[in-house]
């Protein structure tokens, strides 16, 4: 999974952060207006084994958010919702779902969304997503 994520933010011109949230908050690159970043926390990763000891299925489980540059000055949570949450929810989020359907070889089990602002010492809004995805 964590492959899938990189290479879709990597196609799609995206920051790609891979770490803990305490790890991802230390996040200190220069500030890219209008550009997603895909903040992907550690994946869990779950075997399932049949009455014979065979592998059944492999389930992906954990949190990513997708996220836009924010000013934390903005006047009002509406604002941060049109210029930020809004353009994400409608378009990465979408490619994101996408591309893991389009493989052939996962199935989303859990697809959970909530917006989120403010997030880390760097200002971003977007979408936090939990997920279940099985191969």
């Amino acid at each position: 999974m964590y492959e899938q994520f990189k290479t879709i933010a990597e196609n799609n011109n995206w920051v790609f952060q891979y770490a803990r949230k305490d790890y991802a908050n230390l996040f200190d690159e220069q500030e890219q207006k209008g550009v997603p970043h895909l903040f992907v926390d550690p994946i869990r990763k779950q075997k399932v084994y049949g009455d014979l000891g065979e592998l059944d299925e492999t389930k992906y489980s954990g949190s990513f958010m997708i996220l836009l540059s924010s000013d934390i000055d903005d006047e009002d949570y509406n604002t941060k919702y049109q210029n930020n949450i809004k353009p994400i929810a409608t378009s990465a989020i979408e490619l994101i779902e996408e591309s893991i359907r389009c493989t052939g070889d996962y199935s989303i089990v859990i697809w959970d969304e909530v917006e989120v602002i403010n997030v880390f010492d760097y200002n971003l809004d977007g979408i936090l997503i939990t997920y279940q995805i099985n191969d």
